[in-house]
């Protein structure tokens, strides 16, 4: 394969430079034994190892996978016998010894469909250290074909001796254009399963959806997250709110609770009920994070967040001191038992630091 802008693995987009790597190996016959995918929650790291799964099996398109034949099929619907995940028994939990035991064993006689052999581990900090020594002999010593892949987000949450025998394939977050495909591609999936099951298919405005890819960073599995999270809609709505009261000051901060300021910030935290303390600081963390994503597009000359529209746009040293000012309300909302109050403050001082009118 000698043209790396043409190697794509079956249903991944963006990690040119990782996909390229990994099919080389393969052509050469030199895929590492051992491999730790390292990059940020959501970005694909587990949809190129069901691509590296494709690549690995693909008679058709061999070492790149064409997402067409049955051995690809059976990859990526996590049928083949050749490409298995390891992963814990709940979330947050740890693989255990005896699993790890057992796994060791069987993979004594692999591969057992093809010639190779790919073991997921997803998390790779599940491994602990006595499920890892367990397995230790088949990673040091695997037998002819078999692969291991650890899907981590850094080294540090591995046990050093995983570390020392694998090699790093490292993923950045993905590009506008590969995470606005994604996004689409899982939406129109989401509303075919749901109409398929006679069920309202879910609807994503616009505005959902371009805010979501603008907090996602990057990560495909956040936009997602993010454009089916209608709470985003009422935090878009709270910070329209918070932001007319900061340019007009205390008529609308003093408004009283059935004022469209505190109506927004009730139904941004969901009312009074069990909870509320924990919800009331998620809301004014959300409101925080948003307004501020949308004061840094502002300050670098771009375009704030969509769905807004600002009376007053502060500059130079008021727009420092509005920044500091949410800065300072993000940091302390862990430390302040009155969630409300804060907010009230913040909004008086960004009040007091508006341009003349």
């Amino acid at each position: 394969m000698s043209d790396s802008a043409q190697i794509a693995f079956p249903g991944v987009r963006g990690h040119a430079r990782a996909q390229a790597k990994l099919s080389r190996a393969i052509e050469r016959d030199q895929l590492h034994h051992g491999l730790l995918f390292i990059g940020p929650e959501g970005v694909g790291r587990a949809t190129v190892a069901r691509g590296l799964g494709c690549a690995l099996h693909c008679k058709v398109r061999p070492g790149v996978g064409c997402g067409e034949c049955n051995d690809c099929h059976r990859v990526l619907t996590g049928n083949h016998g050749g490409v298995e995940w390891v992963r814990p028994e709940g979330p947050g939990g740890m693989i255990k010894a005896e699993p790890a035991r057992l796994l060791a064993n069987r993979l004594m006689h692999a591969p057992f469909e093809g010639d190779r052999h790919l073991v997921v581990f997803d998390p790779g900090h599940a491994v602990n250290e006595t499920a890892f020594n367990a397995l230790l002999k088949s990673i040091e010593e695997p037998a002819p074909g078999v692969h291991f892949v650890f899907i981590v987000t850094n080294t540090e949450s591995l046990l050093p001796t995983i570390v020392s025998r694998c090699l790093p394939v490292r993923f950045g977050t993905l590009a506008e254009d590969d995470l606005a495909t994604v996004l689409g591609e899982e939406l129109a999936r989401r509303r075919a399963t749901a109409e398929a099951e006679g069920e309202e298919p879910p609807q994503v405005p616009d505005d959902r959806r371009t805010l979501a890819m603008r907090l996602a960073q990057g990560s495909a599995g956040a936009a997602v997250e993010l454009a089916m999270d209608d709470g985003l809609d009422q935090a878009l709505s709270l910070l329209s709110h918070a932001m007319a009261a900061a340019d007009v000051g205390p008529p609308i901060i003093f408004g009283g609770d059935k004022s469209p300021l505190w109506e927004a910030w009730t139904e941004a935290y969901g009312g009074s009920g069990p909870g509320r303390p924990a919800r009331e600081r998620a809301a004014c963390a959300r409101l925080t994070e948003l307004w501020l994503l949308d004061l840094g597009s502002r300050l670098r000359g771009a375009e704030g967040l969509p769905g807004l529209s600002r009376r007053v746009h502060r500059t130079g040293q008021a727009a420092v001191r509005e920044l500091d000012l949410l800065l300072s309300l993000r940091d302390r909302l862990d430390r302040n038992p009155n969630v409300r109050l804060a907010l009230e403050q913040t909004l008086l001082e960004l009040s007091a630091c508006r341009p003349p009118s």
